[in-house]
């Protein structure tokens, strides 16, 4: 099941020549006059994904050649593996059909029964990045991540399972500094962190930065807790950064490096490096393989342009109260190649993931 905000007439593959608008050869942009576009979020209806797509649409729409209809529909299920499985599969690599999808990358690399894709056979046209907060409840008289193993309190994670990228960077990143903590999992999502710790149900919790921004100075009055630790960003160069907004807070690696340098040569690290590499393309707008790259091109731009448009970037930041960190396509299509041939090198990377996803 899935929800739309308008349905699209189906259209037989076998009169796309004469129904369709779109030029695919190499030689001439495509035009998509006349046509509706869908783009398919792997996530439920009101959640941060749903609303980025609705907010971006009418943006994407703008810049592509014939300005066609842009609407956007939902494809949940299976924690996203649903969405990308259609997308990969089942959606026509004729244009009409983008994929914006959700933390996709370590679920696909990874692999399993129910995956049938590879993220790095996508084409990938954008990605939205989306860095991570580790807040900590006031009880546990955190004043650096350094106190993390030796709080006032016992320390509580939340989590919404343990196959969440976010759970097992966060349960890697606790062992590999030597901190004693309980995990408790089946909170929905981050609505729920925040409530469980204003409740003192858990000590510790991760939020996306855009919510913490969103929330910071409300967090900063109520004084119930406040972040002690950021993910970390991926730059160009491999290495990790904190983010800028965020100049104060260290990130989970120079933490490890600190408190457990002999860390920084183990699977564990090497595991949690691969999750943290992928937050760079957190929200990915995708095609299709065999997309022809006549229209994978002319959609790249179009994304390309859109997002970096003040306009959007006005709209969009009026409404979540926060900017977005945009990554253009090559970008993003070199990170995820990059993470498959670490996947590919070190199969211990896999084996790990799998691991904890079969932990409780």
């Amino acid at each position: 099941m899935f929800r739309t905000q308008r349905i699209a007439p189906l259209l037989f593959m076998g009169l796309a020549a004469v129904q369709f608008a779109v030029v695919t050869t190499a030689c001439a942009q495509p035009s998509f006059e006349g046509q509706t576009i869908r783009i398919a979020v792997n996530a439920t209806s009101g959640g941060p994904l749903d609303i980025q797509a609705r907010l971006f649409a009418p943006f994407i729409a703008k810049y592509i050649p014939g300005k066609p209809l842009v609407l956007v529909e939902n494809r949940p299920g299976a924690g996203g593996v649903a969405g990308a499985n259609y997308i990969y599969n089942l959606a026509k690599p004729d244009g009409l059909t983008v994929g914006f999808l959700l933390g996709v990358v370590t679920q696909g690399l990874i692999g399993g029964n129910n995956i049938r894709f590879d993220p790095a056979k996508f084409h990938w046209i954008g990605a939205v990045s989306q860095s991570q907060v580790m807040l900590a409840h006031k009880d546990l008289n955190l004043s650096s991540f350094r106190d993390l193993l030796r709080p006032g309190k016992p320390l509580v994670l939340a989590s919404q399972g343990s196959s969440s990228s976010v759970d097992m960077s966060n349960r890697l990143f606790l062992d590999m500094i030597g901190a004693k903590y309980q995990h408790v999992t089946g909170y929905p999502g981050q609505a729920e962190f925040l409530l469980a710790l204003s409740r003192g149900e858990v000590s510790l919790a991760n939020i996306n930065l855009t919510l913490y921004l969103s929330r910071r100075d409300a967090i900063h009055k109520e004084s119930i807790y406040d972040a002690i630790v950021q993910r970390g960003e991926y730059a160009p160069d491999g290495t990790f950064r904190r983010n800028k907004r965020l100049p104060e807070i260290a990130t989970m690696i120079e933490a490890i490096t600190e408190l457990n340098p002999s860390a920084l040569k183990s699977v564990d690290f090497a595991t949690n490096r691969s999750i943290v590499a992928a937050f760079a393309v957190q929200f990915g707008f995708v095609l299709p393989p065999g997309t022809p790259l006549a229209i994978v091109s002319t959609m790249r731009k179009a994304v390309n342009d859109a997002l970096n448009d003040p306009e959007t970037r006005n709209i969009v930041s009026g409404s979540l109260k926060e900017d977005y960190d945009f990554v253009d396509a090559e970008t993003s299509q070199r990170l995820v190649e990059k993470l498959r041939a670490e996947y590919d090198g070190d199969p211990r990377i896999a084996e790990r993931l799998k691991q904890l996803m079969a932990s409780k």
